[in-house]
């Protein structure tokens, strides 16, 4: 996680308001809440936190809104989960959804430097075609391998 003070759950937010505002415009608690999969009461606790680190602006019962700021680490947050996405389903061949979920478990305590690396590699592998093409077969061969046996026992 970059050295931000922010914790899990506050970037979760900041996420989720980007995303919401780019499919919606304004986000209300509501619309957050239910995003997030949490109660309204939660999402308006934590909202005067981020407001009060000039995160994000919100009237009571009005609209949130990312600040600049807060658009500039939500845009971090969600390509950090991004790169990680298209790794585990490019790389380790994971479904979307299953990718996504390994995403947000992991996307929180990955360094700065890591993420380079790791995007570095994906690249490496993406301009390189066959040495993919190569550890997908093998991969194929050794995880349908034991997903027979896992279904056997």
């Amino acid at each position: 996680m970059e050295n931000t003070g922010l914790t899990p759950a506050m970037e979760d937010y900041l996420e989720a308001l980007l995303r919401l505002e780019k499919e919606r415009g304004s986000v209300r608690v509501k619309e957050l809440a239910k995003h997030l999969g949490l109660t309204n009461a939660t999402v308006s606790t934590c909202i005067p936190k981020l407001n009060k680190l000039g995160l994000v602006e919100s009237e009571r019962y009005g609209p949130i809104r990312l600040t600049p700021l807060g658009r500039e680490i939500a845009g971090r947050v969600l390509r950090r989960e991004e790169l990680l996405v298209a790794f585990f389903q490019e790389v380790l061949g994971l479904s979307e959804e299953m990718a996504r979920r390994e995403a947000c478990l992991v996307e929180h305590s990955l360094r700065g430097e890591t993420l380079l690396r790791l995007e570095a590699f994906l690249e490496f592998l993406r301009e390189n075609s066959p040495v993919l093409k190569r550890w997908m077969e093998s991969r194929r061969a050794k995880f349908s391998s034991q997903d027979r046996t896992a279904k056997d026992a």
